[in-house]
């Protein structure tokens, strides 16, 4: 099915050349989209058997194609990338790989007016087009919501900003580690005091966050289209889903809750410097003696109180100076010490068989660098070997149990399809030789 004005209403999608197989195949998406969270979203259609083709401009790469310059040449995930990338013929690292997983590439000039033309004949084929130009730039090009739904009104158009399409910020950059992370308090929050620094950031965690809901959403919006037969916007922004994600702590402060707002004997800005901390101890984070973190699990504290002391190897009249202590009186803080002290005594794995016998719940915090070694990561099946690559790309979190979306190829070289899709699109050799020498396509 094609999105212009005289494509059938019926069925999803007919792009040729991409998935074959899958909940999404033959849905073409067409991606004019940087850096992470647009083009994850666009991997996970891709893993669902779309067929997906990037869009670059011939003098501006995608910049996370460059991220790969760190990386280890014996450790990348794809070599050829790699030694591309070294050879400045675009390439990438294993970010890249992981963002742009299953798609192809079409290197279109659309600074050019025959480059907006080859743009509109492509999208005159596509079901979906995802993008993250800011809306003045799209505007500049033609190519924004507006302009695209009158010429296609069968298009899902998925339009990815930082701060959303309205409102003072409409035009400002981002990125996740701005309006994610930073303006919407989690940046703030994520402090162990309200004078200690600021956090380090972990890049990318609002990027594929949101990356997840744009994939779900666009597959709605395609469910929409399959019963009405329009296309519409997609709306995802990284700021709205930063505060979304910080729906819980927000709802309690507009409800005055005194954990919100900061009041009461424990808080949500309360302290977790060592020697200064209140804790419930039942569901706390301890550093045990070979450093170690773990984190106890008990959240409703009557139900997980006793058992946890008889663990620790004392009772609640140490701890709280009474066999039957009266909670809202306990110091906390003098009992968060005691614990403490009580943890780092031992080392995990001595640990370990005592939260077993008593019940204790727990987790242990885990070393980001050994992820990839995870026992329960590895079993839930969230790693996916791609033939071709040294290391493993990491799913969509969310699975169906109808299609396993399989990741399943590497991500294309610069340009690599070019001439494939350009025939796909009917343009005859000669047409296509003269916009390579006009410096259209590449």
């Amino acid at each position: 099915a094609s999105s212009s004005t005289t494509a059938s209403s019926s069925g999803l999608g007919g792009g040729g050349g991409g998935g074959s197989r899958g909940t999404l195949a033959g849905v073409r998406v067409v991606e004019l989209a940087t850096v992470v969270a647009a083009p994850t979203a666009c991997a996970i259609l891709a893993d669902m058997g779309a067929d997906v083709i990037k869009v670059e401009s011939p003098n501006a790469p995608d910049m996370s194609r460059g991220w790969g310059g760190g990386d280890d040449p014996t450790k990348t995930a794809s070599p050829s990338l790699h030694r591309a990338l070294k050879e400045r013929k675009g390439g990438g690292g294993s970010a890249y790989v992981q963002t742009n997983r299953g798609k192809r590439s079409l290197l279109v000039d659309f600074s050019k007016p025959e480059g907006i033309a080859v743009l509109k004949r492509l999208l005159s084929t596509a079901d979906v087009f995802v993008t993250n130009v800011r809306p003045k730039g799209l505007q500049k090009a033609g190519l924004d919501y507006e302009s695209l739904a009158a010429e296609f009104p069968r298009l899902i158009y998925a339009h990815f900003t930082a701060f959303g399409r309205s409102g003072p910020k409409v035009n400002d950059p981002g990125y996740d580690y701005g309006a994610w992370w930073a303006h919407t308090g989690i940046m703030d929050l994520a402090r162990s005091s309200d004078e200690a620094p600021m956090p380090r950031f972990p890049a990318g965690i609002g990027d594929n966050s949101t990356a997840v809901q744009l994939a779900g959403y666009i597959g709605l919006a395609l469910f929409h289209r399959e019963r009405t037969g329009q296309g519409q916007l997609v709306d995802a922004a990284l700021f709205r889903s930063g505060i979304a994600a910080m729906a819980h702590p927000l709802s309690q402060l507009a409800g005055g809750n005194l954990w919100a707002r900061s009041q009461g004997n424990m808080h949500i800005r309360s302290s977790t410097e060592v020697g200064e901390r209140k804790t419930q101890v039942t569901n706390a984070v301890f550093r045990c003696k070979d450093g170690t973190y773990v984190q106890l699990l008990g959240e409703t504290l009557r139900s997980h109180v006793q058992k946890t002391v008889e663990a620790l190897g004392t009772t609640q009249l140490a701890l709280f100076g009474s066999a039957q202590p009266k909670f809202k009186e306990v110091d906390w803080r003098k009992a968060t010490e005691v614990v403490d002290t009580i943890i780092a005594s031992k080392t995990f794995d001595e640990w370990l068989p005592i939260f077993q016998k008593h019940d204790v719940w727990y987790v242990r915090v885990q070393r980001f660098e050994d992820m990839f070694d995870d026992e329960q990561a590895i079993a839930t099946g969230l790693y996916a070997q791609v033939p071709g690559l040294r290391h493993p790309i990491i799913r969509s979190p969310v699975f169906l149990s109808a299609d396993k979306a399989e990741p399943r190829t590497s991500a294309p070289d610069f340009g690599e399809h070019t001439t494939q899709v350009m025939e796909e699109l009917g343009y005859s050799p000669e047409a296509l030789e003269r916009l390579r020498r006009e410096g259209v396509v590449k």
